[in-house]
């Protein structure tokens, strides 16, 4: 059985011991069934640490090991999606920490169908990244993906964007993301069911961003996310 891995972001850190937060501490204690001496692996800005667990009372703490810092990827890649139906949605977040995205970038486009502002909003972005930290926990990764809220392609400004952009699209001038030769950043977009509009796929190629198929099958939005990020994970 592989060792429980723990977010340290929420965990307190003094003299070289780890304070467990809660939540966690009660999965490690009532899930897990870790006791004093236990291993485990904690996971924190692109380090991975070694920790050795204590229960002491209702409170876990864990002694650092050992520390080792968490390859880079060859290309840092961020992620620009549309927003989706709710299990899509979740779905493509997950595929997007796995595969290692550095950063997210959310859009609300004129075929997306749910609207989230204000509460709502905030609601979604704090479970948002819940889904990301338990994903990148469960791949083992470092650092979760940063999530920036959504926008529309309209006010996306290009000058937070690396220079190699492509774009997912239905189109026949797109070509295959295979055969593009790509290295250091980089930036795919992912559109909506029903990809996008007219309007929009004219203001992705105004922004600089280059049509591209991710194969001769019409793919859910959630597996795109899989396909596209899943091939810059290996270069």
């Amino acid at each position: 059985m592989s060792l429980p891995r723990l977010r340290l972001e929420k965990c307190i850190l003094k003299d070289g011991r780890w304070l467990i937060d809660r939540e966690q501490a009660h999965h490690l204690v009532r899930v897990r069934r870790c006791g004093t001496g236990s291993l485990a692996e904690g996971l924190v800005q692109g380090e991975k640490i070694s920790l050795r667990l204590s229960c002491e009372g209702d409170a876990v703490y864990a002694e650092e090991l050992s520390r080792i810092s968490e390859d880079r990827p060859s290309t840092e890649l961020q992620l620009l999606l549309a927003i989706l139906k709710n299990d899509q949605f979740d779905q493509a977040l997950r595929f997007a920490a796995e595969t290692g995205v550095h950063t997210i970038r959310l859009l609300s486009c004129e075929r997306s169908v749910p609207r989230y502002a204000g509460n709502k909003l905030t609601e979604k972005m704090s479970r948002w990244e819940k889904i990301l930290d338990e994903a990148t926990k469960q791949s083992g990764a470092g650092s979760p993906p940063l999530i920036v809220p959504p926008q529309t392609l309209a006010d996306l400004d290009p000058e937070h964007l690396p220079e190699q952009r492509f774009a997912a699209m239905l189109s026949p001038a797109a070509e295959p993301l295979s055969e593009q030769k790509t290295g250091g950043a980089a930036a795919i977009a992912i559109g909506p069911e029903g990809d996008w509009s007219p309007s929009e796929a004219e203001l992705l190629l105004e922004k600089g961003f280059k049509p591209v198929s991710l194969g001769s099958r019409i793919l859910r939005a959630s597996t795109a996310v899989a396909v596209a990020c899943g091939w810059f994970s290996m270069k």
